[in-house]
């Protein structure tokens, strides 16, 4: 028996010794399938350097790491008289003072600067860029080769929004770039410049963090970390960045990241002393003087806003930010929407495709209930929103639109969409219930309502919500009680809103007038009111008086469309 298990231990052992080799070959093989998995991804060049391999490896790997440190490092290594450089040599020395010269320009640089082959591949590269031309012939043979044609978004005439196949082209070769050598400074932070021309904040930022960690003195990577900081809505981070910046305070790029940073955070009045700062050393920069004016119309400061935009479209006055400020001041100032109309006719006619065109032509046209370069509010918000489909100010000026139109199936959509977002305003959950009442939905909307007031029963919006919802669906009597109830110790616009609501509960015509006039009594602008005894005597055919009580509605609301339509229409009866 002895004998028996002794020889069934040997048989397990010489099988375990049999197996080992196959599951070391089974994980070799899994290792090789992802590693070629990897390089079919990314189609990874050959690490062999055909160009660079006599160059000391030192030298090489710190070119590639390229950041001011690791340049001045290598180009120590390699400092020789300049006859007796190689033509390898010559490019590389080539390439660390273009690298300087184009990315680090805040930093300096003591090695003598060498001619180059002109017909160099790699010289090539960065000439085309220099001129903007993604140079796609170098063959992607190692890093430099892949990395260099990327240097054109550093041309100052590159517009990453007219060169969106240039960028994508920049983006396939940062990758394949990273992935030869993911350390790499200059690899890093090209790719943050990159991502960020995408308008990929998110991930331009991954990018930076890692170049600024290593490297938090140098100019070029704390400017361009904290734009990507701003982009992630990081505002504190990047303030407290630029602060603990050792750099000049009067610097004229860092003073420029703090108005913006301030700007962003709504600190206008720190904004708006960072750009003075700028326009002290710089008076004539356009860009900032349009951003003063833009300060200005936040702090509503109109009237020195409006010399300012004058004074800037004396030289530009077809760049869409001064297109957008005046728009912005005619509509919000001058109260002109036909003017504010046109200004922004002018601008989508200029831009097509400008997104905060777009959704300041939807918010005119959700206002007038006009068309805006041919469309309506909802009609312009379904084209930003195709390409931002989370675009909340979209969502809600397609509402108006599509409210104004009595188009309630859509509005019904677009309310029940809105609903489920956060941070959503209580005029747009209001909307949602008068829809839903519109679509005979009363117990949604009065089940939505009781949620929301319950939960806020001191906004005066909320409770007029709930209340038009609990007239549709409560007991007369019991509802009657608790609008009586409300009228204590309201204000007068309060007041006048419940009359309004009181009214549709009175049986009499003559109670019913009563409450509308105690509305007006409390409130003579409650449109609402005057636009219900316009219904009403309208629908006793006495005209005249329905009129009185319409044309003080256009009075109130000369942008709505809808009402002046009524009006002409009542005047030509009358007539």
């Amino acid at each position: 028996m002895l004998g028996f298990r002794n020889h069934r231990l040997i048989f397990l052992f010489a099988a375990v010794l049999f197996l080992l080799p196959y599951e070391s070959f089974c994980a070799k093989k899994k290792k090789n399938t992802e590693e070629t998995q990897t390089a079919e991804t990314i189609k990874l060049p050959s690490q062999k350097r055909t160009y660079f391999y006599k160059i000391d490896e030192k030298i090489l790997s710190g070119v590639e790491n390229g950041s001011p440190e690791a340049l001045r490092q290598s180009m120590s290594l390699i400092k020789k008289s300049s006859s007796d450089y190689a033509e390898n040599e010559k490019v590389l020395i080539y390439i660390s003072t273009k690298i300087m010269q184009n990315v680090w320009k805040s930093q300096k640089f003591s090695w003598e600067n060498v001619i180059p082959p002109e017909d160099n591949p790699y010289v090539g590269a960065i000439k085309s860029a220099e001129n903007g031309v993604f140079d796609s012939s170098t063959g992607n043979v190692d890093f430099l080769s892949t990395l260099l044609p990327t240097f054109v978004v550093f041309n100052p005439n590159f517009k990453p929004s007219e060169e969106k196949q240039i960028l994508e082209s920049c983006e396939k070769s940062i990758k394949t770039a990273l992935a030869l050598s993911p350390d790499s400074i200059i690899a890093n932070y090209l790719a943050g410049i990159i991502y960020m021309d995408k308008e990929d904040y998110n991930t331009s930022l991954k990018y930076l963090q890692f170049a600024y960690e290593k490297y938090p003195g140098i100019d070029e990577i704390v400017l361009a970390y904290v734009k990507s900081l701003r982009g992630n809505g990081k505002y504190e981070m990047a303030s407290a960045i630029l602060a603990g910046s050792a750099k000049d305070a009067n610097d004229i790029a860092f003073l420029k990241q703090n108005a913006y940073v301030a700007f962003e955070s709504k600190d206008y009045a720190n904004a708006e002393l960072y750009v003075a700062k700028v326009l002290q050393q710089t008076p004539n920069d356009l860009e900032f003087l349009l951003f003063r004016a833009k300060i200005l119309i936040e702090k509503n400061d109109y009237i020195h806003a409006v010399s300012l935009l004058d004074m800037y479209a004396r030289q530009d006055n077809s760049s869409i930010d001064y297109l957008l400020l005046r728009a912005k001041l005619q509509m919000d100032w001058s109260k002109n929407t036909t003017a504010a109309t046109e200004t922004i006719e002018k601008a989508l006619q200029l831009y097509p495709d400008n997104m905060d065109a777009l959704l300041f032509a939807a918010r005119i046209s959700s206002v007038t209930d006009l068309p805006v370069a041919g469309k309506y509010a909802d009609e312009l918000s379904s084209i930003i929103l195709k390409l931002s489909p989370s675009n909340v100010s979209a969502m809600e000026y397609a509402l108006d639109g599509l409210i104004q139109r009595e188009n309630w199936k859509e509005a019904y959509e677009v309310s029940k969409n809105l609903i489920s977002m956060e941070n959503i305003s209580f005029e747009t959950m209001e909307k949602y219930v008068t829809v839903c009442i519109k679509l005979g939905k009363n117990n949604e909307a009065f089940e939505y309502a009781k949620k929301i007031h319950d939960a806020n029963p001191n906004d005066e919006t909320v409770l007029q919500m709930y209340i038009l919802a609990y007239i549709k669906v409560g007991n007369r009597e019991t509802v009657l009680k608790f609008i009586d109830s409300q009228l204590t110790g309201s204000n007068a616009k309060m007041k006048s809103f419940l009359y309004y609501a009181r009214s549709f509960l009175q049986y009499t015509e003559n109670n019913t007038l009563a409450d509308l006039r105690s509305s007006l009594i409390s409130n003579p602008r409650n449109s609402d009111s005057l636009f219900r005894l316009y219904e009403i005597y309208y629908d006793k055919k006495d005209y005249r008086k329905a009129q009185y009580y319409l044309k003080q509605v256009v009075a109130i609301n000369p942008n709505d469309s809808n009402v002046k339509k009524l009006n002409e229409a009542l005047t030509k009866l009358i007539q």
